[in-house]
Formats: C-alpha cells, structure tokens, sequence
C-alpha cells in the first residue's frame, strides 16, 4: 500500500513512542485515525516541523488536525486516513488502540538502514539524553541516553540492534518500574559511555530540538541544567539570555539561529525558520476559536 521507505521507519517510530492508532466502528461508519500526542512547549518544535513532515512524506497526506488541551499543556496532531490506519494494522502489525502487544514491525527490525529511522524517534519521543556526574564533586559530566517504554520487546530490539549492529554498549534493566494500580511496568535501555554517545549521533543521529538544545548547551557549558526547559536553552543558545534561564519567546532572528545552527549540525528539524513561523500562525488561526493558542516560541 505504502513502500517502505525511510519517512515511514521514522514514523514508526514515533508511533511506538508517542502514536496512537484508532479504527472504531460508528453505527455504519468506521473512524481511521493516527495521532501523536506531545509536550505543547517543549515538543513544539519537534512535532510541527519534524514529525508532520515526516508523516506528509510517508504516506502523501496534507491534512491533519490539531488539539491543544484546555490547559495548553499538551498538543494532539491528528491523521484521518483509511489507507493509512489500515497500512498500520495490516502491514505493519501496530496494535488498534490500546499498545499492548508492542513491537517493531519485522521489515524494520530485519533492515539496519531502516532501523536507525525508527530508533531514532524512538529516542525522540520516549527518550532522554541526561548528563550524570563522572565524579564525586561533579567536576565533570557526561551525557547519557536513557529510553523508558512498557512494551519490553521495543526495548529488548533496540538493545539488540544498537549492540550487534553498531558495537554500543547498552544496559537494560527490566521491569525497571513494576506495575501498580492502573499503570503497566516500564523497562529502561541505557547508554552511558561518551564514545558510545558519540556512535549514537554519527550512525543515528538527533531529531528533537529539545534533545538537541540539551547536547549544545552540554558542549559549550559541560553541563545542562536538569530543570531547564527549550525556551531556556535556546535563550542562552542565542544570546538573549546570558545564563540558562527563559528571556520569554524568543525574537525572529534568535530563532532563525538557533534552527539554522541545528539543522547544519544535526540535521533536525525538517522546517527552516519561514516555514516554522508559518505553520504556528496557521495553527493558532485554526485554535482562536476555541479561545487557546501554542505556547509561544517565538515574538
């Protein structure tokens, strides 16, 4: 139905890690739809101009809606498609509703060019890149991938394909979380070591801005305060802030820099500066009726 390019691997991955896939029947007619759900601020980036992307190139689809809760805390983009729900659960075996029962589709697990699409949003959407003390007086600190997921065969594949594939040195611990009173256990894959660190981002690479803020301010700064939000490290990135706290949205050009310099050196996200803008004004026209906007990034 769709070829499997390397659009739908990254897609894939999204989907394991924050994509929910729904087909129910209503009355005589049945509802197809995929969503990603993410943070409203800090995902922002992530989700308009790398995510939707990603989506328009898998499968040639241009329309998708959106949802921003009351609260404007979290962001719902959503795909209404038939051929793509049904790719989903036919093709590519992801569950309808609920994700149990999760695991990599096996024309991605059994391709190493693939895989590293998928992994990579993996990381993007159920990751963290931390920074940990390599010493008792935290002189200095080194950076750390950790993805936490329910689904234990998701974890147990990537530990498996980082390792044989790439030479990576991954720890997992299992059950790392145990279940309790409406909630699944959660499993932990962790990489520690910075020449590991360093295979991740040249043989799969980095595609959340708030991921790739965390690795710019860490390398100029050898650290990165664990509290601090994208609006902070991008304030600090470009200058409009001389430490690692918020100036508030960001102006234009500020902004303008800091996707330009991310986009040179991580290749992330897809939509340069004109086109971000313009996809936040054209969203937030499409929200004004329900009295709420996106966080604002940028003046």
């Amino acid at each position: 139905m769709f070829p499997m390019t390397s659009s739908v691997a990254a897609d894939t991955g999204v989907h394991l890690g924050d994509g929910h896939l729904f087909i129910m029947q209503r009355g005589i007619d049945t509802n197809y739809s995929y969503d990603i759900t993410g943070n409203a601020l800090e995902d922002q980036l992530y989700l308009l101009c790398h995510v939707i992307p990603t989506v328009e190139s898998a499968y040639d689809i241009h329309k998708f809606g959106i949802y921003v809760d009351p609260a404007e805390s979290w962001i719902t983009i959503v795909f209404q498609s038939k051929n793509i729900a049904l790719f989903k659960h036919k093709i590519l075996g992801l569950p309808n509703g609920r994700k149990t029962n999760l695991s990599i589709p096996p024309v991605i697990l059994n391709d190493k060019r693939l895989m590293r699409y998928c992994v990579r949003e993996i990381l993007a959407t159920d990751g963290l890149l931390g920074f940990y003390n390599a010493s008792k007086n935290g002189s200095h600190k080194y950076a750390r991938i950790q993805i936490k997921m329910t689904a234990w065969p998701v974890i147990d594949a990537v530990a498996r394909f980082l390792h044989e594939k790439l030479g990576i040195s991954v720890s997992c611990r299992f059950n790392a979380e145990p279940a309790g009173f409406g909630r699944r256990s959660r499993h932990i894959l962790q990489i520690n070591r910075a020449t590991d660190i360093e295979t991740w981002r040249e043989e799969i690479g980095f595609s959340n801005p708030s991921h790739i803020s965390r690795m710019m301010v860490f390398e100029e700064l050898g650290e990165c305060p664990p509290g601090a939000g994208i609006l902070d490290r991008l304030s600090y990135l470009t200058g409009c802030s001389p430490k690692v706290t918020v100036s508030g949205p960001l102006p234009r050009p500020a902004l303008q820099s800091a996707i330009s310099t991310m986009r040179k050196r991580f290749g992330s996200p897809d939509l340069d500066i004109k086109q971000t803008t313009a996809r936040i004004q054209s969203i937030n026209r499409r929200l004004r009726h329900l009295g709420r906007q996106l966080p604002p990034i940028v003046e």
